[in-house]
């Protein structure tokens, strides 16, 4: 018994980690996998954003297209 206490195992700090598993793809042709299919929740959300934003895009548009209209037809008026 006196033997085993003295025996030192380094066993669990020389073994090497194995390597991290690569992908089988590249991660550029991942988005190629879904062939431009996207989940639903993606949808939503864009959805949900353009809705939300749209109005206020669109209402910031047609006042720079006054701004910039409007000189040009007003020598006209």
């Amino acid at each position: 018994m006196a033997d085993r206490d003295e025996e030192y195992d380094e066993s669990a700090e020389t073994k090497v980690p194995e390597p991290a598993k690569k992908p089988d793809v590249a991660p550029d042709q991942m988005a190629d996998l879904t062939h431009g299919k996207t989940s639903w929740r993606e949808e939503a959300y864009m959805t949900l954003g353009i809705v939300y934003y749209g109005g206020h895009i669109a209402h910031w548009m047609w006042l720079q297209a006054q701004d910039q209209l409007f000189p040009l037809v007003q020598p006209y008026t």
